[in-house]
């Protein structure tokens, strides 16, 4: 679809959301167009600025159009993990975490499949970490058949669903508040470094075995690097680390949309700093009406939505389930600090390394005028990783490059698709027998018995 037929697309949405008063829902088209803008003129100054404001806007929370407040046309859409679990007619339990800086993490598990809660104690535990602007849900929405979450539990594990602080389930603080600019001083550094540990450390606790599984798509498996290399005295309690989608250095990343990013970074930052607004993408009942009303089967502008998904993470038509898509936009996004979106900016242009404070401030916090590498040499995990051939956001070259540097590959494989995308990880039709099939056989054999 060239940039004329876009813009179509994107006058049609933008007359629909004026008659509807969506305010909000405009400015999300707004802010999309702008990535197309961004893609064809990547030194647009103008489009930059629009995608500031934009996002600026959009981070705001506040009322909404009388259509946002209307009664979803799918009761699922708003249910949260516990209750998708527990709709799904399995166990559920919500927990707590609190990391060393104040943050409480909410995360939740799937304590087994119809299991007592002895039971599942002598069931090996896996941790699910989810991509940026998502939340644990990620992992269950894809129902019993095809969410990882269900299909792990099925099989015998005790699965715990990672949240990390910003998102939806883990905006609270033993001192700070979300209106606090504080509160969203951090990036995946600090997921890597303060959030992952405490989690890993309280599911030792929890289940009394000393190592657990992990599994981790996307920026959930940037923070498990990260913080095997910075903090090996946690990562000795991960037996395995399988990486779906691995994103550390991002360099050959072909999507518009995170190019688009990168480039307004340094205006995201200088409004976030004026504004002392420093929330990105919340999720906010606006977006996920516009989800539901001009993404689902039968509307005119579903279209639009595929086509800027795949401006993000690549386009697969054969595996990608429109169905889904109000589900998708329902829990994504939901919410990070600005900063964090800066780090992976960061990472496109300068690799995976420490976040990039500017010369002086650099000298002050590490010591030398750039920030430190990330060294990958020194995640001793035995490593399993996946990767697609057309994944747009975490490109082929940059994984094999990753399983190259690796000390303790087991695996490093091409999903056997070669039009598969970033986001085909969580919901290709095909996940199960591609991808999840072969990831639980390699859990199972690592895992039983149980390792106390």
């Amino acid at each position: 679809m060239d940039n004329y037929l876009i813009l179509v697309f994107l006058i049609v949405i933008a007359t629909l959301c004026w008659m509807a008063g969506v305010v909000k829902v405009l400015l999300a088209v707004v802010l999309l167009g702008t990535a197309v803008s961004l893609a064809a003129d990547p030194k647009s100054d103008l489009a930059a600025d629009r995608l500031m404001w934009s996002a600026y806007l959009l981070s705001k929370e506040g009322p909404t159009a009388d259509l946002t407040r209307r009664r979803p046309f799918n009761p699922l859409l708003d249910l949260d993990p516990v209750g998708l679990i527990q709709h799904y007619g399995y166990p559920a339990e919500r927990h707590h975490v609190t990391t060393d800086d104040g943050y409480i993490l909410g995360i939740h598990r799937i304590p087994g499949s119809g299991s007592s809660q002895r039971e599942a104690v002598r069931r090996p535990a896996v941790i699910l970490a989810h991509p940026l602007l998502s939340t644990s849900a990620e992992w269950l929405v894809a129902g019993p058949e095809k969410a990882l979450a269900f299909l792990l539990a099925d099989e015998g594990f005790d699965v715990w669903l990672l949240n990390v602080r910003g998102n939806t389930y883990c905006l609270n603080h033993t001192t700070l508040s979300p209106h606090d600019d504080a509160f969203w001083d951090f990036s995946f550094h600090e997921h890597a470094v303060l959030d992952l540990p405490a989690t890993i450390q309280y599911v030792v606790r929890e289940t009394g075995q000393q190592q657990v599984q992990y599994v981790g798509f996307s920026m959930g498996t940037t923070i498990m690097f990260v913080m095997a290399s910075e903090r090996p005295d946690v990562a000795k309690h991960v037996t395995m680390f399988t990486a779906l989608g691995p994103a550390t250095a991002l360099v050959h990343s072909r999507s518009y949309a995170w190019r688009a990013l990168a480039h307004a970074s340094g205006a995201l930052k200088r409004m976030s700093r004026m504004l002392h607004t420093h929330r990105f993408l919340p999720s906010t009942a606006a977006l996920r009406t516009a989800g539901e009303v001009f993404c689902s089967d039968g509307s005119i502008t579903q279209s639009l939505c595929v086509g800027l998904i795949a401006a993000l993470a690549g386009r697969n038509d054969a595996q990608f389930n429109k169905t889904m898509l109000p589900y998708i936009i329902s829990r994504t996004p939901s919410g990070t600090s600005f900063k964090n979106i800066d780090h992976f900016a960061q990472s496109l242009k300068q690799g995976f390394q420490q976040y990039d404070y500017g010369h002086a401030e650099n000298l002050r916090r590490y010591g030398s005028a750039a920030p430190p590498k990330y060294n990958v040499g020194n995640v001793n995990l035995p490593t399993r990783l996946y990767y697609g051939m057309n994944d747009h956001l975490a490109d082929w070259t940059d994984a094999q490059k990753l399983c190259s540097e690796l000390p303790n590959v087991l695996s490093c494989d091409a999903v056997k698709d070669p039009l598969w995308t970033h986001l085909d990880f969580v919901w290709a039709k095909d996940v199960v027998p591609l991808v999840y099939n072969k990831l639980i056989a390699d859990l199972k054999e690592s895992s039983f018995p149980v390792r106390t």
